[in-house]
């Protein structure tokens, strides 16, 4: 019963992550030069937009609130995911989705495919539409900074999630040689979460395949 319980919470936290994800792409037309233009809201989009055209990703995610959230999401299109726990609740598990299917491995464990029809967990592509750009507001360019070394341009805004309605606040750096997202802070007033911190990884390769144990 107690490990249902955590596969069940892993499962709700992956979803919760692969949306904000999902956020980011969704709130992806601005300059892509390299320097903030006279629209920071376009500037946004025009990241995000560029984002969804990636193949693949990967991202290091930390979160704190009801739970502690601290995995790595890689990404390849159309339908492809794998979630690795580097710690907090269920440290040392992963999670494969491909299309409909779904796998799972707990620390020192064997892969095992999960019952049922992988749609019927919240789909971790919900958020990725222009959906999300209906709620975007009080959009500003904030400064220039690094991030890993390379320069990037600071912007904050405000929004809410499709599902549940909960609103936070973010900032997000977008690569000025790159035009894409390198990290998102994301502060929640309301839900499991309080605040989560997103790297990305766009230009190391990223395979997933279906385990074989």
């Amino acid at each position: 019963m107690k490990r249902l319980a955590i596969v069940m919470l892993i499962l709700s936290s992956a979803a919760l992550s692969c949306k904000l994800l999902d956020s980011i792409k969704g709130v992806g037309g601005g300059s892509g030069s390299g320097v903030a233009s006279s629209d920071p809201r376009a500037d946004i989009v025009a990241a995000s937009r560029k984002f969804i055209d990636l193949k693949s990703f990967s991202a290091k995610m930390e979160g704190t609130g009801q739970t502690e959230i601290k995995q790595q999401v890689d990404y390849v299109a159309p339908d492809r995911y794998h979630v690795t726990y580097l710690g907090g609740t269920g440290a040392g598990m992963e999670l494969i989705y491909i299309g409909s299917e779904s796998y799972m491995k707990f620390a020192g464990g064997k892969w095992s495919k999960m019952p049922g029809d992988a749609k019927a967990i919240p789909n971790l592509r919900d958020s990725f539409t222009e959906e999300g750009l209906k709620t975007l507001t009080d959009v500003k360019f904030e400064s220039g900074d690094m991030v890993d070394g390379k320069p990037a341009l600071v912007y904050s805004y405000k929004n809410q999630t499709i599902v549940g309605n909960y609103p936070f606040t973010s900032k997000i750096w977008i690569g000025k040689d790159t035009g894409l997202p390198m990290k998102v802070f994301v502060e929640y007033t309301n839900g499991v979460l309080k605040n989560m911190t997103v790297n990305y990884d766009t230009e190391s390769p990223v395979t997933i395949e279906a385990p074989i144990n």
